[in-house]
């Protein structure tokens, strides 16, 4: 959002003050990772897909709660005999490993077109699976994986970090279920980038062939994101983290979508599009309007909730609450560079002031730009879950209302037409957030 920087900071101390300070944002950070789970030892895990989002949760695993015993990747990986040395197995075929007694969990990080018949596979095999997002690339592979879990007793649970997220547990709980925000009818929600997604080469793209594990070439393989055939677009890609956070505040899903998009940028053989606008009608009047695009990065990533007595602003590393009065004076203003040149004063042209001042900057666990604490939580989560049988913030059903709502939003564009979800039948009703976390005390 392109407030002034004065604007933000009333906006973060208004936060703060509303959701009791940084110093409880920090501790409600580390508590689950501090707290973790001791009866049974540490959840013995494997990752299938050691890509860049592998890496991520490998680096994020807690060694008192997580004990990483077997990596799965269809190319070879430089520290593979690293990893073999350190007691790590390696596979490249990913149903080797389910033969492996010693895992317990597995956590998928592979492309989506692979998720539901991984995801299945392990559940079947007695693995509980935390899988990155999205669910899977239809609906029926969703509901695949859902009844492989149920049916074999076992955990899924699905990547979206933002509900480990400090500042946003903070902000359901501490704003807007207390009515701080008055009746919210409007949400406005954009992930904004110039990047393109395209990966252009890697260093065994020349020896590496890809067409055994289902690739026509090494291109599609690096940019699996850009095909229809492996992925569900930019709604699957950023437009479900979105969804999650406005079907939790809203306790709901929505009852019918209308959306339009292409692809007007990238004109590189890509068949996803690159511009995504969709709205989403919730119960009782309620709206929230989405922008997804790659064409322009200024406003990067953020989900404003309007009500009628103030709004709350959530970004990726800070969140700013503002009172119906002060939303009069929150707009973007205009200084002087060198005393001549008339340049925006926002947060875009003010990097350095946005990192320097979040609302966790300091000493929080959260909200410093890094993006690893809140899946440090998820991961603390899922042990948990396993261990202690307490519940996952985002359970599968949650998962599935949010994959359904995506595949809508795509089918909107595609139809050129508003699409009616009413009497389309959900997992099941969607659950209030408001448990706390207790499966800590069973440590």
């Amino acid at each position: 959002m392109n407030l002034t920087a004065e604007v933000r900071k009333i906006g973060r101390r208004n936060f703060l003050k509303a959701a009791g300070g940084a110093s409880a944002l920090a501790a409600l950070g580390t508590t689950a990772i501090v707290r973790g789970p001791a009866r049974g030892g540490p959840v013995r895990a494997a990752l299938i897909g050691y890509g860049k989002q592998g890496r991520m949760l490998r680096d994020c695993m807690d060694a008192d709660l997580m004990s990483l015993v077997a990596i799965c990747d269809i190319r070879p990986a430089s520290d593979a005999d690293k990893a073999a040395s350190a007691g790590v197995r390696w596979y490249q075929d990913w149903r080797r490993l389910l033969k492996d007694e010693r895992i317990e969990a597995v956590l998928i990080a592979t492309p989506l077109w692979t998720h539901a018949e991984i995801a299945t596979a392990c559940l079947k095999a007695g693995k509980h699976v935390l899988c990155e997002t999205a669910m899977a690339g239809d609906t029926a592979g969703c509901r695949q994986m859902m009844e492989a879990a149920q049916r074999n007793k076992r955990i899924l649970a699905m990547g979206y970090q933002d509900y480990y997220e400090p500042l946003y547990w903070a902000a359901y709980h501490n704003i807007f279920k207390q009515g701080i925000l008055g009746d919210v009818y409007a949400i406005e929600a954009a992930r904004h980038s110039y990047n393109s997604g395209r990966v252009e080469s890697e260093p065994d793209a020349v020896s590496f062939d890809p067409r055994p594990w289902g690739y026509a070439s090494m291109e599609q393989l690096l940019n699996w994101r850009l095909y229809r055939q492996y992925s569900a677009g930019l709604m699957a890609e950023w437009g479900g983290a979105l969804v999650s956070l406005t079907n939790w505040f809203l306790e709901a899903v929505p009852v019918a979508v209308q959306a339009n998009g292409g692809i007007f940028s990238y004109k590189d053989g890509r068949d996803v599009d690159d511009h995504v606008y969709a709205t989403l009608e919730y119960p009782n009047g309620r709206t929230v309007t989405l922008s997804l695009i790659q064409s322009n990065g200024l406003e990067k990533s953020y989900t404003q909730f309007m009500g009628t007595k103030g709004t709350l602003i959530l970004g990726r590393d800070e969140a700013l609450l503002f009172t119906k009065k002060e939303a009069n004076h929150a707009t973007v203003a205009m200084a002087k560079l060198n005393g001549s040149q008339a340049v925006m004063d926002a947060s875009a042209s003010r990097n350095e002031e946005a990192s320097n001042h979040s609302v966790l900057a300091g000493g929080g666990s959260a909200g410093q730009g890094n993006g690893t604490a809140a899946f440090q939580q998820e991961i603390a989560g899922f042990c948990g879950a396993i261990r202690t049988g307490a519940p996952f913030r985002c359970d599968v059903a949650h998962a599935y209302d949010i994959a359904r709502t995506c595949f809508a939003v795509n089918d909107a564009i595609q139809q050129n037409k508003r699409l009616n979800l009413q009497g389309v039948q959900a997992f099941n009703e969607p659950r209030a957030f408001d448990v706390a976390d207790h499966w800590s005390q069973y440590a």
